[in-house]
């Protein structure tokens, strides 16, 4: 079978966890960008998370494309990659909120290189559309003077575009589409607390599991994140308000199956770090943007490394 490419991006934020996990799908993004915090919103709260996340994906001349699907029998690949998303989120009562994610997905050039033994041939197809939907829940059961622990879970619904075709008639395999088709759950773990009246730190780990759908299953997935934010604003009730961070976000996915068999050509492990900047500019409003820089990739056979990702999220609580 082809092998995928992987596509080993940062989560959603706050209340939202990652969209659809997928390799070079949509993969998705508290004090970092994509740790997820301990926190949890007021009761009778809602946030709403505008995000937009940029990737681009390694440059192959038309020789190393098909040196890889020589090697491989044929792999997928694209220039770069867009997903939007909005994440909405309700405290429902104290220590304990809900949320839903919903994105666009949309990918520059994405094309299959097929090698059948002498030639190699390019198959493009169109994956962009809806992603699955996400819906998510976090309970705070700890909050005292080491700071906030959470445990959160969810269950996403099949309700993206994924019966996609090449330009052969062929059907495109999940991990490329917006969508996967099949049902999958998550759950973890979140922790927060005030290092110093300006200092915060986050740390978090899940486990995404997928199902299967139509014989083929995307391989299971592991997140960790550990990040530390420093605001320059003495006065945490004074806007605006400005501030840094940093985080080290480390991802595992597990090989993909299809009827029942391993694809060699996927799963691996990657470790990310991201700077990143966010401004309040008021109690209802905030800015962040950042950038994942991939310090170490690790990818199972041939499949397409990622570049750098530029992430950017607008948020509104009220």
């Amino acid at each position: 079978m082809k092998p995928l490419m992987r596509l080993l991006t940062v989560s959603a934020a706050v209340a939202a966890t990652t969209q659809l996990m997928a390799d070079h799908g949509p993969g998705t993004s508290g004090g970092g960008a994509s740790t997820q915090s301990g926190e949890t919103l007021r009761p009778g709260k809602f946030s709403i998370d505008l995000r937009t996340d940029y990737t681009e994906f390694e440059n192959l001349s038309a020789t190393q494309i098909e040196a890889k699907a020589a090697r491989a029998g044929g792999f997928d690949l694209l220039d770069r990659s867009f997903l939007s998303t909005v994440g909405v989120s309700y405290g429902v009562v104290e220590d304990f909120q809900v949320g839903l994610t919903l994105g666009y997905y949309h990918a520059v050039n994405a094309r299959e290189a097929e090698f059948d033994g002498v030639d190699t041939e390019i198959l493009t197809f169109d994956p962009d559309g809806l992603t699955d939907l996400w819906l998510t829940g976090k309970y705070r059961f700890y909050r005292g003077p080491i700071g906030s622990l959470a445990v959160f879970g969810g269950a996403k619904f099949p309700t993206g575009k994924f019966d996609v075709k090449n330009s052969a008639g062929e059907r495109v395999e999940p991990s490329a589409t917006a969508g996967s088709g099949s049902y999958d759950g998550m759950g973890g773990a979140a922790y927060s607390r005030f290092l110093t009246s300006r200092i915060t730190l986050d740390a978090s780990g899940q486990y995404t599991f997928r199902t299967e759908a139509d014989d083929f299953r995307l391989g299971d997935r592991i997140d960790a994140g550990l990040a530390l934010a420093y605001r320059f604003t003495e006065d945490i009730q004074k806007f605006p308000q400005f501030g840094i961070f940093g985080e080290a976000n480390l991802r595992h996915l597990f090989k993909s199956e299809e009827d029942g068999e391993d694809d060699p050509n996927t799963g691996g492990s990657a470790l990310f770090l991201t700077p990143g900047v966010r401004a309040g500019f008021n109690r209802n409003i905030s800015f962040t943007v950042s950038a994942p820089l991939p310090v170490w990739q690790d990818l199972n056979g041939t499949q397409l490394k990622t570049s750098y990702k530029v992430n950017g999220a607008l948020t509104f609580t009220f």
